[in-house]
């Protein structure tokens, strides 16, 4: 049985990474995921998360987030290296925070967030851990977001979020 964690971490115009709040991990039992993958199971995750997410958007009555093929591609570098770094944190010893990553990736924002989570084997599992916990939901809700990228990898998911 493996832990699988969740973590988030918001940035609003005019904070610094430095300031941005990270919500607390939560730990959670699960099976553990399997160490192989598809192209298409990822994609296919990745989908079904964005497809969860703006359902639970469109219930609060907020506009749905659009998918961005630059986002995801941040999200989905971000999952493979936390696999393959086998680490689990927003700062990465590769990129940095989640911030400069998306910058160094050519991503510009005004506000930004990223959620991540490790060990969860469905895209309807990580999206109800998600949602449970105030500081995922935050970012999944918050209405200065506009765009959302999608990455999974062997069992790592990463949202990116930005507006």
């Amino acid at each position: 049985m493996l832990a699988a964690v969740l973590m988030s971490v918001t940035l609003a115009a005019g904070i610094t990474a430095g300031q941005a709040g990270v919500a607390e991990a939560l730990p959670v039992s699960v099976s553990a995921p399997s160490v192989t993958q598809s192209a298409q199971s990822s994609y296919t995750f990745s989908r079904q998360v964005v497809s969860l997410v703006n359902k639970q958007r469109a219930k609060a009555g907020l506009k749905p987030l659009t998918l961005s093929t630059k986002l995801s591609a941040v999200a989905k570098a971000k999952a493979i290296d936390m696999y393959k770094k086998d680490y689990f944190d927003h700062n990465s010893p590769v990129y940095g925070s989640p911030f400069d990553m998306m910058k160094a990736f050519g991503v510009t924002f005004r506000y930004a967030g990223e959620n991540i989570a490790s060990g969860y084997k469905t895209p309807e599992d990580v999206m109800k851990a998600w949602m449970n916990s105030p500081g995922h939901r935050a970012n999944i809700m918050n209405k200065n977001f506009t765009t959302i990228g999608m990455g999974y990898f062997n069992g790592e998911w990463v949202q990116h979020f930005t507006g």
